[in-house]
């Protein structure tokens, strides 16, 4: 862990520093080209094992300015952030879909157990103090026949990556892009991540909670720099998206 906090509040102050230092808004909207393309698959991926309805109460732990959550086609939403001004960027984002947005802690979700047929939580794990527990919260306010998706980085292959890519000297093109753009860290170690994840600890930490059913490679099964998995309660059946077959698949369409 990269920073020692002292208190709770402490940890809030400094995340706060950090979403105005990095903005996920910036980072969704102002990437490069590249940075764009991969999000683009990611959150597609999202939808499709989330497969909401207009029934569903859809809860994103982790929302920050909402720019995943506005995409859910379908449904009450939800989302809760930790940073203050990411909720208020949220709640203009998603004023016309009268959304429950509130600032708390992943750690400790304001709400009742069982609330939720649908959760996401992506690229915020590697953010928390205890992602064991924010996964344990995700399980304790899904309804029982729940579908929760989670996304994680593949940081290994991700550094790899960018380190091939600053050998060739094509940063500025593929990670940079233009003078108001959002510029990606050089390490995926920097500041704001304070675990190193991949899928094999996405599957530590969510074991005898969670079962993952089904798993898709971001971009691609041979370059999976981004795991999205969908997720069911242990010992539940249910579908992801609308797939039926209760298998693991990192496929590459």
């Amino acid at each position: 862990m990269p920073t020692r906090f002292d208190s709770e509040s402490h940890f809030i102050q400094w995340n706060e520093e950090m979403a105005h230092k990095y903005d996920p808004e910036a980072y969704h909207l102002r990437s490069s080209f590249l940075i764009r393309w991969i999000e683009r698959r990611r959150v597609k991926a999202i939808l499709r094992f989330l497969d909401a309805s207009q029934q569903d109460t859809v809860l994103e732990v982790g929302c920050g300015a909402g720019n995943v959550l506005e995409q859910v086609p379908s449904g009450r939403l939800f989302g809760i952030d930790l940073s203050a001004f990411l909720i208020g960027k949220a709640q203009g984002r998603l004023a016309d879909r009268q959304a429950g947005l509130v600032q708390a802690n992943a750690e400790r979700l304001p709400f009742a157990s069982g609330q939720f047929r649908k959760l996401i939580c992506t690229e915020v794990l590697e953010h928390v103090l205890d992602p064991r527990q924010v996964v344990g919260e995700m399980a304790r306010v899904a309804a029982a026949d729940a579908v929760l998706v989670i996304s994680v980085p593949n940081e290994t292959w991700i550094d790899r990556i960018k380190r091939i890519i600053c050998v060739l000297r094509l940063d500025r093109w593929l990670l940079q892009g233009d003078q108001d753009s959002y510029s990606s860290p050089e390490q995926m170690t920097d500041e704001w991540h304070l675990h190193s994840f991949d899928l094999a600890l996405l599957q530590e930490i969510s074991k005898n909670v969670l079962l993952i059913r089904k798993t898709k490679a971001i971009p691609f099964r041979l370059i999976p720099l981004r795991y999205v998995a969908c997720c069911q309660l242990t010992g539940r059946e249910q579908n992801c998206g609308q797939d039926k077959e209760a298998r693991q698949d990192a496929d590459s369409d």
